[in-house]
């Protein structure tokens, strides 16, 4: 299934040379931002693992179908139970967009229950860098004492997000994006049809599971939609335009609607650094939009009301 991954033959080489030599970690932490394939890669690695056969169990893994720690428990403090017993995915949620001690406390719970397959378990942990404190503490008292054929298998957007403590207890592959011509021709290969994907493709640097998203969701198409205007309106100097823009976000406390936006401002800055066609910003300017998406999400994550944040982010995307 790893093998399904596109690039990163480093990764693929080094996983293959520790199964081969039976020397395969308990504990792997995959990082690389957004649309770069660490949760597919986490759960092809999982699917290798658990069932080197393939068969229905490895594709209904492949595509998530596995069992989840929630962050209300159920009464029984169990996980909730998916198609594939042998996996448990842990992901962040709420408002805070966390992931909470009671989900560790869920998944810690049901792996020291007996294993399913003779292959174990797999617990997939997603965007460890979300934890909260106490979270993470309970994580790391797993990783220290981990049960027998367990394997943890973390993804996270970048190592700095992670304490030291869980950093040091895994083994850490970093993934890369492809060329743009490479993502362009692996989503048209899977199906994605949208005109738009050899521009998306050089925007997002090869990002796969981003251009694929955009592909398949409406929704996410609007958030970059609403990106390329508000630069538009930068490179006017359009404090009003950009404000209107914002506004539904503030008026629907749509927040992870926003952060996708910042997002894609940061991308969009990003491009334009590689090719002057993808923004109307210059190299100066877009530099200072980035700065002012960075300062807008650093207020949003410091829980600065939405609307306030969003409106001197429009105030500084106009003086960029």
């Amino acid at each position: 299934m790893l093998a399904g991954l596109a690039g990163n033959a480093p990764l693929k080489d080094s996983i293959a040379r520790m199964q081969a030599a039976g020397r395969m970690s308990h504990s792997l932490l995959l990082v690389g931002e957004a649309g770069l394939g660490a949760g597919f890669a986490a759960r092809s690695l999982a699917a290798d693992l658990l069932y080197p056969q393939g068969g229905a169990a490895a594709s209904a893994l492949l595509r998530g179908e596995c069992c989840r720690a929630l962050p209300d428990p159920l009464p029984d403090g169990s996980v909730e139970t998916g198609v594939v017993r042998e996996a448990i995915e842990v992901r962040p949620c709420g408002a805070a967009n966390q992931i909470k001690v009671s989900q560790i406390r869920a998944m810690r719970s049901e792996i020291f229950n007996s294993s399913l397959s003779a292959a174990g378990r797999a617990v997939l942990l997603y965007h460890a860098e979300t934890m909260n404190e106490s979270a993470a503490n309970a994580l790391l008292k797993v990783l220290e004492e981990p049960p027998e054929d367990v394997t943890f298998l973390l993804t996270a957007s970048s190592l700095a997000a992670l304490l030291p403590t869980i950093r040091s207890r895994c083994i850490s592959f970093a993934l890369a994006p492809v060329s743009p011509e490479e993502c362009a021709a692996y989503c048209k290969k899977h199906g994605a049809k949208e005109e738009a994907i050899p521009r998306w493709s050089r925007i997002f640097d090869g990002r796969i599971g981003t251009v694929l998203a955009l592909a398949s969701d409406k929704r996410r198409r609007q958030r970059l939609e609403t990106a390329e205007a508000l630069m538009a309106a930068a490179a006017k100097k359009d404090a009003y335009a950009a404000d209107m823009l914002l506004a539904p976000f503030a008026n629907n406390k749509d927040k992870a609607g926003a952060f996708e936006v910042l997002d894609d401002i940061c991308a969009l800055c990003a491009a334009s650094l590689r090719e002057a066609s993808l923004c109307p910003l210059a190299p100066a300017a877009a530099v200072r939009a980035v700065k002012a998406a960075d300062a807008a999400r650093d207020e949003l994550q410091a829980n600065v009301s939405l609307k306030l944040a969003l409106t001197v982010l429009a105030m500084r995307l106009a003086k960029a």
